[in-house]
């Protein structure tokens, strides 16, 4: 305390102001000298009082930060009276419960991206063993002609299954970095549904899926065509995957004013009741998933309709599963 500046400073003025009361008390009467005297001692007592409690306050708050810095938790220091103190004790707690909540979110998104790696890596680790295995039996040169087509088949899975993973991959990470804007133009729903469908159609002739779609040839939605059909064919592409021959898929489209909504119902069997809080979480396996399923492709899906101010939600019905889409009409 002693070493603060301006604290010497004016203990310096109060010294001298005392002084020249007591002097001049003195030359008016010696009652008057001891009674300036008396009045001096005890506002510069009170003074040094008050400046100790004060320097207490401080160092109380300085040690608070120091557990902070340390990696110690935020204790609850607001305090509700007037005063400077107060307000800073107010401020700080503010400022260190901030820093420490998007410390625990850092930590968070680092767990996160610690497991997303050790996902994506073994995602990729299987097609690309498998790619390898089938390259080197390429290179026989006695290999028979119809197992080289064979190898070569499954060589193009394999691709087509690392080329999928990836560019999905850089769709989610595009949109969590803010990298995409989502257009706001007219849509006819019947087209974007058929969008959806188009490279599911030669899968599901396969095997025999039969697909029923309803939609009015009106019905119009104000949105992102491009990204929304990315979103619906995930959907789509799921149920397909999850239904065993002969199946049926069903989709129902509707537009209103203010959204629109789009139904896909199959015949798959369901699904689990304890899946269907994670159903939309990424890298996700629910339990009846198949071999080739990585766990993005609903989490894709979300991340298109909520940045648009949509939901979608997923159920057991009947004899499947129904994933409900609803989208609402952007402002042009």
């Amino acid at each position: 305390m002693l070493r603060n500046r301006e604290i010497l400073l004016f203990a310096a003025f109060c010294l001298g102001v005392g002084a020249v009361g007591t002097v001049l008390g003195f030359v008016l009467s010696p009652a008057a000298g001891v009674l300036a005297l008396l009045l001096w001692a005890v506002l510069c007592t009170g003074y040094g009082v008050f400046t100790a409690w004060r320097y207490r306050q401080l160092a109380d708050l300085s040690a608070y930060l120091s557990g902070v810095y340390g990696g110690g938790r935020a204790l609850d220091i607001r305090d509700n009276t007037e005063g400077e103190l107060s307000l800073l004790k107010n401020d700080l707690y503010k400022i260190t419960v901030t820093l420490q909540e998007q410390a625990d979110q850092l930590a968070k998104d680092k767990s996160y991206l610690a497991d997303a790696l050790g996902d994506i890596s073994h995602q990729l680790k299987t097609p690309l063993t498998s790619a390898l295995v089938m390259t080197d039996l390429l290179s026989d040169p006695v290999l028979p002609a119809d197992r080289r087509a064979e190898f070569l088949d499954r060589l193009t899975g394999q691709l087509e299954r690392i080329r999928w993973l990836v560019g999905t991959l850089l769709k989610i990470s595009r949109l969590d970095a803010g990298a995409v804007t989502l257009q706001k133009a007219p849509v006819e729903l019947s087209g974007l549904i058929d969008k959806a469908l188009e490279p599911l159609r030669i899968p599901m002739e396969l095997h025999g899926v039969d697909c029923r779609v309803t939609c009015p040839a009106d019905a119009r939605w104000v949105g992102d065509e491009a990204w929304t059909a990315q979103a619906l064919q995930n959907i789509l592409k799921n149920c397909v995957e999850q239904m065993p021959d002969g199946g049926v898929l069903t989709v129902t489209a509707g537009a209103d004013a203010l959204n629109c909504r789009i139904t896909v119902e199959d015949t798959g069997g369901g699904i689990d009741p304890a899946d269907l809080p994670h159903l939309f979480e990424r890298f996700y396996r629910g339990r009846s998933a198949g071999p080739d399923s990585v766990g993005i492709g609903l989490a894709l899906a979300q991340a298109v309709v909520t940045g648009q101010g949509g939901r979608i939600t997923a159920e057991n019905h009947g004899p499947g599963a129904r994933f409900t889409l609803t989208l609402p009409n952007a402002v042009v």
